[in-house]
């Protein structure tokens, strides 16, 4: 049916002004539906975008950026990506301007540093999560790490204020992704009440990932009052826009209660739509309500399965899992091999309680050549996670330098950070750097307070401290 109706396009499209523009959308999409791969269909369309935009069709222009971005029937080129977007922009296309946006964002543009270029130092500090430059050392292109933060903190702003161009416009997508940026705080200061507002414009417009992102918002008291129900109803108007993530939000929604009545068939009929659409974590709960017998018959073969599925579309926890599996052989004969394998895969994914695993190992140097700097290393990785145990586990290593660099200061902070956890270990080994003065100023008051924390966990040492 579209076949015939894109046939019937063609006409009309040699008529107009924009004839290539539409002739090459109608192009591609017919090719596609001929069957024919991506690169072939991608050279044709290019090339009538291309034919287009040089003749000033804005929309066409920006489908050119577009291509020489992903090396879609061109090589692919940044600088003429930006080029074409640039053009596109100039021409008030807000799809072009949030394209800009979303490559300042990522870094794709090159920038340089000048003394107009003062405003943005007050971006710098924001940005937490910028971790490269820990050392502060040179990079491969002699850039200090100073110069690199504030080339990112001028990146984002200059990204947020192509954002807002488009969201001017009404654009949805722009209006998406200027809630992102206040949401994160990219190129503005965090803000969750602006980040609800640009959600709430977008997701009158029908957009799918705003209306999940809401469903974040209330989920979590960002911006808005803290509220399971509305959370539950935005990640469902999401799901039904075909929204992967926000169905298997659904699922979870389903299985534990949140916002809505419990119903293990609702959330592995979620689930499953889903993993439908690849995604990961989806096959990930599925395994788990197998494993567990959530809603279904016990069942570890088809547990196995759907961890093994949800590790192929790159979900790290279900590699976590797998690790687990073969370390306790559950369903199947312990092989530490296999789960060592699984292990370090769902580390490299960022999962923290596979980095404190595969930590572990290395440091006590079962099943793996001992290891105390690669350890330390995992440990450090799991801790910035926010697991207590490796950040525990890091602090002893430097007050006692294993694996790194003797450091008590930084032991003390290490060892701070898991006791505001709860790790009653912690609490101890946080009163008895304020009662001896191992990293921080002697103080004894603080020692006892610790001191009593950790007792009410049950730890034997600090009971005896508190005695005398």
């Amino acid at each position: 049916k579209l076949k015939k109706e894109l046939d019937g396009y063609y006409p009309w499209y040699i008529k107009q002004q924009c004839d290539s523009y539409g002739f090459g959308f109608a192009e591609g999409i017919k090719r596609a539906l001929d069957g024919q791969d991506e690169e072939k269909r991608g050279v044709i369309a290019s090339g009538y975008f291309m034919k287009a935009g040089e003749m000033g069709h804005a929309d066409a222009q920006c489908f050119v950026g577009l291509c020489y971005r992903c090396g879609l029937g061109v090589d692919k080129d940044l600088k003429k990506s930006v080029e074409w977007f640039e053009k596109s922009a100039a021409q008030n296309c807000a799809q072009a301007m949030n394209n800009l946006g979303l490559m300042y964002e990522q870094q794709e543009v090159d920038l340089e540093l000048n003394e107009s270029d003062k405003e943005y130092e007050e971006y710098v500090g924001e940005y937490d999560d910028f971790e490269e430059d820990e050392d502060d050392g040179d990079d491969k292109n002699g850039e200090s790490g100073d110069v690199r933060r504030k080339k990112y903190a001028k990146s984002m702003r200059i990204s947020f204020e192509w954002y807002m161009k488009s969201a001017q416009l009404k654009n949805a997508t722009g209006q998406l992704s200027v809630g992102r940026a206040y949401y994160h705080g990219r190129g503005v200061p965090c803000d969750y009440k602006a980040a609800v507002k640009y959600y709430s414009l977008a997701a009158e417009q029908g957009s799918a990932d705003a209306f999940f992102r809401l469903g974040e918002c209330y989920d979590g008291g960002e911006g808005v009052e803290q509220n399971a129900i509305k959370a539950f109803q935005y990640y469902r108007e999401a799901a039904k826009r075909n929204h992967a993530k926000a169905q298997c939000y659904v699922g979870y929604c389903y299985e534990y209660g949140e916002g809505v009545k419990r119903n293990f068939d609702e959330a592995l009929k979620w689930y499953n739509v889903s993993a439908e659409n690849k995604y990961g974590q989806a096959y990930c709960n599925l395994g788990c309500m197998y494993e567990e017998g959530r809603g279904v018959k016990k069942n570890m073969s088809k547990a196995i399965e759907m961890y093994e599925r949800g590790f192929e579309h790159g979900n790290y926890m279900s590699a976590y899992n797998l690790g687990n599996v073969y370390a306790f052989g559950k369903g199947v004969k312990v092989n530490m091999e296999l789960a060592l394998k699984y292990y370090a895969e769902a580390a490299q994914g960022g999962v923290a309680e596979a980095q404190y695993n595969l930590a572990q190992h290395l440091h006590n140097g079962k099943y793996v050549e001992q290891d105390d700097e690669a350890a330390a290393y995992w440990f450090m990785q799991s801790a910035r996670n926010g697991d207590a145990d490796a950040q525990y586990k890091i602090g002893s290593f430097f007050m006692n330098g294993v694996g790194v660099d003797e450091d008590p200061e930084l032991g003390f902070y290490w060892f701070l950070k898991s006791a505001m956890q709860g790790d009653g270990d912690a609490q101890y080994a946080v009163g008895l750097c304020y009662e001896e003065g191992m990293g921080v100023e002697v103080d004894l008051d603080e020692a006892l307070e610790w001191y009593a924390r950790s007792a009410k966990q049950g730890n034997k040492e600090a009971k005896k401290r508190l005695k005398g």
